[in-house]
């Protein structure tokens, strides 16, 4: 996130080889399997809804701090078949719910009701808008939202869930209940499927 509130996402992975970067487009598909999306496993053609599902589990990862399905032990075969039935990592405890639903959106089996990229841009950076300001209007541990003005007013639910996990987060002892397992058996790097 920028200072001026933009939100980037880089490329994590190779989609291809590196030798077919300048060829045409070939029936495999790479990635690293927690987070294909379910109609990459099944070979449907390209939608850029494939990377709004990616984009979950880099938000359930954001929440857990272990990549997905790290506390589970699968083989590639069984984890394919789990995702395209609709697994999905467990919800980790203290998300905000707005959260929540925007990553299930985000996660959705059908790909045409996963959101935009556009439409995540705006929500996002409304959250991150709605939130810096109230804490800078909250500075001194005045929590109200007296002064804010109405754009940032309609996130106010949105900006009380963030606040509160975030206070819960600080009380805790920083652990993580999520123990990565070693999983020889996984490969967190891009590969063909």
């Amino acid at each position: 996130m920028s200072d001026n509130y933009e939100a980037y996402i880089i490329d994590l992975g190779l989609c291809k080889p590196i030798n077919d970067s300048l060829q045409a487009e070939n029936e495999t598909n790479y990635g690293v399997l927690p987070y294909m999306a379910p109609e990459i496993l099944k070979n449907d053609p390209y939608t850029s809804a494939r990377d709004i599902y990616s984009f979950s589990m880099i938000m359930w990862e954001f929440t857990s701090g272990v990549p997905p399905f790290s506390n589970k032990v699968y083989d590639n075969c069984q984890l394919i078949l789990d995702i395209c039935n609709g697994e999905r990592p467990e919800i980790i405890k203290g998300t905000p719910k707005c959260y929540i639903d925007l990553m299930k959106k985000c996660w959705d089996g059908k790909p045409e009701n996963r959101p935009t990229i556009v439409s995540l841009e705006h929500i996002i950076t409304q959250w991150f808008r709605s939130v810096s300001k109230y804490y800078e209007l909250n500075e001194e541990n005045d929590e109200h939202f007296a002064y804010m003005d109405d754009d940032i007013l309609q996130f106010r639910s949105d900006i009380e869930e963030f606040v509160e996990a975030n206070k819960s987060l600080l009380s805790q002892e920083q652990t993580n209940t999520y123990i990565e397992q070693s999983r020889p058996q996984l490969s967190n790097t891009s590969r063909s499927f």
